[in-house]
């Protein structure tokens, strides 16, 4: 089996992360909020502590465990939809699949029925998913040590001649608190202050922007954002009645969407990665959205001179990272770096060490006892904005 060599791959991340020319950009899923942990306590002999948001399947479990009705005898309309999930081979542990199949129903319903189910039970249940994913993942970072506040003390550290890019999955407002505790101007397609709305041509012309201030890109919503009675989409702290959240926005109409921030903030991805040269880091994302591995692959087979690392939490052969490993397998200038190995230039292989005469963070690779292979850790969050803050570091001694 190949080998690829560790100390080389972590050099060209450290180098791609200290360029102030390139078209740098972060991909955040929804693996990165598990990286803050609280509420720490010990059982026994051992300190355990909460991830501060759930990934998506403990986020499903959540709203399962409220939403399920008391015995199968009187199955509730939750119940009913995961019945059909299942039996139409669905993912019936991934939210956002449950929401597009809720969606899908109530379309066809109509003022009708569709399996069973009317259009209200549907809208219905629509609405009390999206209250318990907002009252669930509407957290704050606990302090400012985090790897958001690293990400975004970086992005603000030197004079920067292209924006930095962030694009994320996740409907908390991590990034948003980050970047603002560390005083780093952000623009997100929204323009205004009491109920902001969004403002398609200011997103498609970002560039006459300042490079200093980064650009966020949400492409599955927002706790914030909200749909006013004119089907327009604003973004506001203030709650209002009856209003509509755009959380996984996918029930919106194709022509109407359009307009909307969902495939808008798809397209600046695709923008971006058409780019001359630009790099992209994704974290906490393990290649469970189609439509987003799509728009990857086919644009990187269409950009060589564009690259990806894609950073993974735990071993390369996990069950989970199916799709993880297809893409790299099949797109050259996608690097997949787990823990045990990598696909670097479409060929899979264990880590090894070699004798470049390159520094290490501390942390970021983890020898074996013979010291013969080891594991790299960048796909641990929290060990990545470990590496963030020592390039800052390094560059405010240089500067110094």
């Amino acid at each position: 089996m190949a080998t690829h060599d560790v100390v080389r791959q972590v050099s060209y991340v450290q180098q791609a992360l200290s360029q102030n020319r390139k078209h740098l950009g972060f991909f955040i899923g929804a693996g990165c909020p598990l990286s803050v942990r609280v509420n720490h306590r010990e059982e026994g002999d051992k300190v355990v502590s909460d991830a501060l948001i759930p990934d998506v399947v403990g986020l499903t479990g959540i709203i399962n465990e409220k939403l399920k009705g008391a015995n199968s005898d009187k199955p509730t309309t939750w119940d009913r939809v995961i019945s059909l999930v299942r039996q139409d081979g669905g993912n019936d542990k991934n939210i956002e699949h449950v929401l597009t199949q809720i969606r899908l129903l109530a379309s066809v319903a109509g003022k009708g029925t569709v399996r069973d189910l009317t259009a209200d039970q549907l809208s219905n249940l629509d609405r009390d998913i999206c209250t318990i994913i907002s009252k669930v993942v509407d957290q704050e970072l606990p302090n400012s040590k985090t790897p958001y506040h690293n990400l975004a003390v970086w992005t603000r550290s030197i004079k920067r001649e292209q924006p930095v890019h962030i694009f994320t999955t996740n409907y908390d407002l991590l990034l948003e608190q980050a970047l603002e505790e560390s005083s780093a101007p952000y623009f997100d397609g929204f323009i205004g202050t009491r109920r902001a709305f969004f403002d398609l041509g200011a997103v498609e012309n970002e560039g006459d922007l300042p490079a200093r201030w980064s650009r966020l890109w949400k492409i599955h919503g927002s706790l914030n954002w909200q749909l006013d009675k004119t089907n327009n989409v604003v973004r506001s702290d203030q709650p209002t009645e009856g209003q509509k959240h755009l959380i996984y926005p996918s029930h919106l109409k194709y022509d109407q969407s359009r307009k909307m921030p969902y495939l808008a903030m798809l397209d600046r991805l695709k923008e971006f990665l058409l780019r001359p040269s630009s790099i992209l880091f994704m974290s906490g994302y393990s290649f469970g959205d189609e439509h987003i591995n799509d728009v990857i692959c086919r644009t990187l087979a269409s950009n060589p001179t564009a690259h990806v690392f894609a950073l993974l939490f735990g071993q390369l052969n996990d069950e989970k990272y199916g799709q993880a490993r297809t893409c790299g397998l099949g797109t050259p200038n996608l690097s997949v770096l787990a823990f045990d190995g990598a696909i670097v230039g479409r060929t899979p292989g264990k880590w090894k060490y070699s004798d470049l005469p390159f520094p290490l963070p501390g942390g970021i690779v983890v020898p074996d006892e013979k010291g013969e292979t080891c594991e790299l850790k960048l796909g641990d969050f929290m060990q990545f904005g470990n590496l963030l803050r020592n390039i800052t570091a390094a560059g405010d001694d240089a500067n110094g």
